[in-house]
């Protein structure tokens, strides 16, 4: 496939099929993925891989945590706002995909649940984690976020789906009482991963970009 329809492929998947994830498939994407540039090579990311029964044990015990307002402790910080641009893409985003998915302002019960899906990663059979050393600078996380995408883009290639998911990220100790991420490792983010359901209405959805000139300047080109 190449790149530049790779990089179309690749979009948020909110609904999964049941097919399972190999092992083969996971360490593809892997390999792909750790070309990411980093930091002198240093390659601070680590990645774990959940699928079977310890992966619908994680959405379980995510879900519960969430449902029962449990406070969050998540290894690293998580935003608590943005400033104006950034504040109106993550509203309109909300937006767009509520009326694709047919939930209304209003309906305070239907976006509980559409919420509480984040932490049950929409029912994918494949959880990533990815890990930095604690007590870095932001760079490692920097390197970190670029190795995720890489995941991103690789399971595209493979024809899988993943949507990058804070929520997976948000109860760490949930995440190690099932698979041992050592406590010297900061729980970066998690990611689904899966086989796209064709049928889910949230899987026709693609959010919106910002145009060109808002975006790029250019000096001298």
């Amino acid at each position: 496939m190449e790149y530049a329809n790779v990089v179309d492929a690749r979009h948020s998947c909110r609904g999964f099929g049941g097919t399972p994830v190999t092992r083969e498939q996971v360490e593809q994407i892997a390999a792909l993925a750790a070309k990411a540039p980093s930091w002198g090579n240093t390659q601070p990311w680590k990645l774990y891989a959940v699928g079977g029964d310890k992966a619908k044990e994680i959405r379980r015990r995510l879900v519960e945590a969430m449902v029962s307002e449990r406070p969050q402790e998540p290894d690293i910080t998580m935003p608590i706002a943005f400033e104006q641009g950034m504040s109106a893409r993550y509203k309109d985003l909300g937006r767009a995909l509520f009326k694709v998915l047919g939930i209304a302002r209003e309906d305070a019960d239907k976006r509980a649940a559409h919420y509480a899906n984040n932490f049950g990663a929409f029912g994918a059979p494949c959880l990533l984690f990815v890990t930095v050393p604690k007590d870095q600078t932001a760079y490692a996380v920097f390197d970190a976020g670029a190795f995720t995408h890489g995941l991103c883009l690789a399971a595209a290639s493979l024809g899988l789906g993943t949507v990058v998911l804070a929520a997976l990220a948000r109860f760490p100790e949930e995440v190690r009482a099932v698979a041992p991420i050592p406590q010297e490792e900061d729980l970066v983010i998690g990611v689904a991963l899966g086989h796209v359901d064709p049928d889910a209405p949230a899987n026709g959805f693609r959010s919106g970009r910002r145009p060109m000139e808002e975006m790029l300047s250019t000096f001298d080109l």
